[in-house]
């Protein structure tokens, strides 16, 4: 199956739509802050993006899963420095 190409805000509200949506997730999940993925090389398994760890006590393992498997379905556009660069600054402005 091919890969959806999205933007990185795309794929962050992809990601964070996932957690909220899951049943199988607990707590408040309201709070949890999504970093943009950054982009990499594409590996072994076709991923060319991942999400740092952002050290949400009681989620942690949680969001690894959801974001590894986001990591399968979506590949990062070439306008992921666009959108880091828009990103940080509505988050800052």
């Amino acid at each position: 199956m091919p890969k959806k190409v999205l933007s990185a805000e795309q794929i962050r509200q992809g990601v964070r739509k996932r957690i909220l949506l899951d049943p199988a997730a607990t707590g408040d999940r309201v709070r949890i802050s999504l970093p943009l993925p950054k982009a990499h090389l594409v590996d072994d398994m076709a991923r060319n993006w991942d999400m740092e760890e952002q050290g949400h006590a009681g989620y942690s393992s949680y969001i690894r899963r959801v974001v590894e498997e986001a990591r399968k379905e979506f590949f990062l556009s070439d306008a992921a420095d666009h959108d880091e660069i828009m990103g940080d600054s509505l988050a800052h402005g």
